[in-house]
């Protein structure tokens, strides 16, 4: 069956509460003058488009060679609220918030009946109320809600491809990995303004953390994110055997170092990459996110959304024999704990190569939530 047939499945999958329900309706005090239009109420609705979206629902290790298109074609999609109100009112503030009481809302100013919301968190319940305002008084409506759906978020920062947060994911003991906090990507070396504004105000990155060697483009070199923004760079290795690879122990200093930069609280949120964000990239999201217990589908599906890049496929390279690759290195870490469990054997495998138990645990804590 192709690609496109699976779509209409993959979104009903998505929305129907199977990856993420939609919450039920709560009695709240407002003017009932005020009724939202669109998402409908608790609706559960999906950030990705309609590729990935497919790809998700249908997602089997090794998929992803059915999706490269050698472009870059993960954009998030947003959110459109809209609404109705009496009368003509001058403005509308409408408040969004992850929380019913508000506590940590974002407030819009529109002229029209309708705002569209971007980069929200995958997996989560928002909240949201208008308050539309006439010439001599105002009303605000009951909050209305709506939830998304629990895919990888990927994000958009023009001129920087193969990029998306890590967090999001429900790990093996039921938690949560936070999001905002750790983003993959390709090199910045070519980042447009509009990707750096993004990238400094919307995700707030403080650390560009680049995995690349002297001479790889603007490695070395400082951040093209400007001066505000850390820059730490070593060079890293990628899979498993070889000279490059992670189990040589010339290149355990390194991504120990690696690591440690996710020890630090101070250094959030991280922009971490190399040159295509897809090999040493991926090896130290993959023991991240092992270290935290994310399930080994969803280590694998962050791996293979790299062939819904540019230069996650500017290399030609075969998705499949990619995956292979990168599934090998997987089963060399697995081993490397008698239960093969893989969240002890990242451990295992980190304190080998010098990471301490105590920069573990500190990785944990930041990154994890109930």
């Amino acid at each position: 069956m192709g690609k496109k047939r699976f779509i209409s499945i993959a979104l009903a999958i998505l929305t129907g509460g199977m990856l993420f329900g939609g919450c039920g309706k709560e009695e709240t005090v407002g003017d009932d003058s005020i009724q939202a239009l669109t998402p409908s109420e608790g609706e559960t609705v999906v950030l990705v488009n309609e590729d990935m979206a497919d790809f998700i629902a249908s997602y089997a290790i090794g998929i992803s060679d059915e999706y490269v298109t050698k472009t870059d074609n993960f954009a998030p999609v947003g959110v459109e609220l809209s609404w109705t109100a009496e009368g003509t009112p001058t403005e509308y503030v409408v408040s969004v918030a992850t929380d019913k009481d508000f506590s940590d809302k974002k407030t819009y100013v529109v002229s029209e009946n309708v705002l569209i919301l971007q980069d929200l968190f995958v997996n989560y319940t928002y909240y949201w109320k208008v308050t539309a305002k006439y010439e001599t008084e105002e009303k605000t409506s009951k909050y209305f809600t709506f939830s998304t759906a629990n895919t990888p978020r990927t994000i958009e920062m023009e001129g920087v491809s193969n990029t998306r947060d890590i967090g999001g994911k429900i790990t093996e003991s039921g938690k949560k990995v936070k999001q905002g906090m750790a983003f993959r990507g390709a090199y910045l070396d070519e980042i447009k303004p509009a990707g750096k504004l993004k990238a400094l105000e919307t995700y707030g990155i403080k650390t560009d953390l680049d995995l690349r060697k002297a001479a790889e483009g603007t490695a070395g070199k400082g951040s093209p994110l400007g001066e505000t923004v850390q820059y730490i760079n070593y060079s890293c290795p990628y899979y498993w055997g070889g000279d490059a690879g992670i189990d040589n122990p010339k290149n355990h200093e390194n991504l120990a170092n690696a690591i440690r930069v996710f020890a630090d609280e101070t250094n959030y949120p991280v922009f971490f990459h190399c040159s295509v964000g897809r090999d040493r990239t991926s090896m130290v999201a993959m023991l991240i996110e092992g270290l935290l217990g994310v399930s080994q589908d969803d280590i694998f599906m962050d791996y293979e959304t790299s062939a819904f890049s540019y230069r996650g496929t500017l290399d030609g390279a075969s998705m499949t024999n990619m995956v292979n690759t990168f599934q090998t290195t997987y089963v060399h870490l697995l081993i490397m704990d008698e239960e093969r469990d893989l969240q002890a054997a990242c451990e295992t495998y980190l304190l080998s190569i010098g990471v301490t138990q105590a920069e573990i645990d500190s990785i944990r804590s930041i990154l994890l939530e109930d």
